[in-house]
């Protein structure tokens, strides 16, 4: 990326700030151990940036037995680490759009709060790897709208779970892992990467 952000803290909560001097802004929610170094969140980040994004990394760290917990509260632990971010830049800036995007961990605040709240903006939510065998996920989903992209060799992954999400915009990779990569082939990863984006980035310019 030939833009690179500021790092900042907030809250005591770190996070990486890309400036496009925008009216739109993106907020990013990493997952537990997928971070915004890998291949996917990497290529998303420099995606809203070609499209003219503010880019928020929220860099949120947990101790392991923080998910010894139900999943609600684990996603509301992820909220609260990430909430006073979004709010902060929401009200510092007359943003005329705002995407949320989560991978895995990060999806479950999205699903569980900004999806269900009332928008002071448009707002879009892009799910990567969500965890759709928690029950309290599926129910939030229902008749809700978002990108959600998943691969049928991660563990959350069921036709049946899938099949009930026909508001959303579905990219189902073949073959892909809960990191959505290809295990053992490599090229394979990278177009599964590629059409995820393409995708994306539909979603994103309609």
């Amino acid at each position: 990326m030939t833009i690179k952000p500021s790092k900042e803290i907030y809250n005591d909560i770190a996070y990486n700030f890309f400036d496009m001097n925008s009216n739109k802004i993106c907020f990013m929610f990493s997952g537990t151990g997928y971070n915004y170094d890998k291949p996917l969140l990497h290529y998303a980040t420099s995606l809203m940036l070609d499209l003219g994004y503010n880019v928020v990394q929220v860099c949120y760290t947990f101790e392991q037995q923080q998910f010894n917990q139900p999943p609600e509260a684990i996603s509301e632990m992820v909220y609260n680490s990430v909430e006073s971010i979004v709010t902060y830049y929401l009200r510092s800036n007359a943003y005329k759009e705002a995407v949320f995007i989560g991978k895995s961990l990060g999806a479950l605040p999205i699903i569980d709060y900004y999806m269900q709240e009332e928008t002071i903006i448009p707002s879009r939510y892009i799910l990567l790897t969500p965890p759709l065998s928690f029950e309290h996920i599926m129910q939030n989903l229902v008749n809700r709208h978002s990108f959600i992209a998943i691969g049928t060799d991660d563990p959350h992954f069921t036709h049946e779970r899938l099949n009930q999400l026909t508001s959303h915009q579905l990219t189902i990779a073949a073959n892909a892992n809960h990191s959505l990569e290809i295990a053992n082939n490599t090229l394979e990863s990278i177009f599964t990467c590629q059409t995820i984006l393409t995708a994306l980035k539909t979603y994103l310019q309609n």
